[in-house]
């Protein structure tokens, strides 16, 4: 973890971001774990994962989960909420600057929501979000919404390469995208520093599309503190 506890990393986090101090930050939760570790499966939000038909998304998060830098944090699972076999895989891979894939959500997510909401409107606003996302509901404003699909680690990987990140400068980049949402933070890290880059997985949820995780419908997950 970065700090001591669940709540000081997600104030680190919160602090770089006020402070205009770029960063990138990437987490790595149930569904990037299991293409991580290269197993076909379909998740809670309907896409399916192939191991034989993209093993270059496998390659592609591989690549994002392992990148070490002094600027780029990586969230991973915690013992309370996955098996140890898992939190151990992760821990080994992930040498440094890894704090929780949850930080942003259980217990913290009222945090997240008295904080970061209201500073994104102190940012120029790139979201890339479903297709069918209620933009206009946000309260901030979004310079520039990026359209994916629900599947878009396959349908939209292209944006990886094809996205002209190198034209953005001083801009928040907020990526609710799923696994396509990983490999974007780490890549456009890499790419351009002028910028920050939040996967939020699906913290805007009740505002773009449906409250569709235990911590957003009212669940006693909404008060979890999250061990290490």
């Amino acid at each position: 973890m970065l700090t001591d506890s669940f709540r000081g990393d997600i104030d680190f986090l919160f602090k770089k971001l006020k402070e205009k101090n770029n960063f990138s930050f990437s987490k790595y939760a149930d569904g990037e774990l299991r293409i991580l570790r290269n197993e076909t499966f379909t998740n809670c939000d309907n896409w399916t994962f192939d191991k034989d038909k993209h093993s270059h998304v496998q390659k592609q998060l591989m690549e994002s989960f392992v990148y070490e830098d002094d600027g780029y944090y990586v969230g991973i699972n915690c013992p309370c909420c996955n098996p140890q076999e898992d939190v151990k895989w992760m821990r080994d891979l992930v040498k440094s600057r890894a704090t929780w894939a949850n930080v942003f959500v259980n217990a913290n997510y009222h945090y997240y929501v008295n904080n970061f909401i209201p500073e994104y409107s102190n940012h120029d606003i790139i979201l890339f979000s479903r297709e069918d996302s209620r933009v206009g509901n946000l309260p901030f404003e979004v310079q520039e919404h990026v359209p994916i699909t629900r599947s878009a680690f396959i349908d939209n990987f292209d944006l990886i390469e094809s996205f002209p990140i190198q034209d953005y400068n001083n801009k928040l980049f907020l990526f609710c995208a799923g696994p396509l949402g990983n490999m974007l933070a780490q890549h456009f890290w890499k790419m351009n520093k002028s910028n920050t880059y939040l996967d939020i997985g699906s913290t805007l949820n009740p505002y773009l599309t449906e409250p569709n995780r235990g911590y957003l419908l009212g669940s006693p997950t909404i008060m979890k503190v999250c061990d290490w």
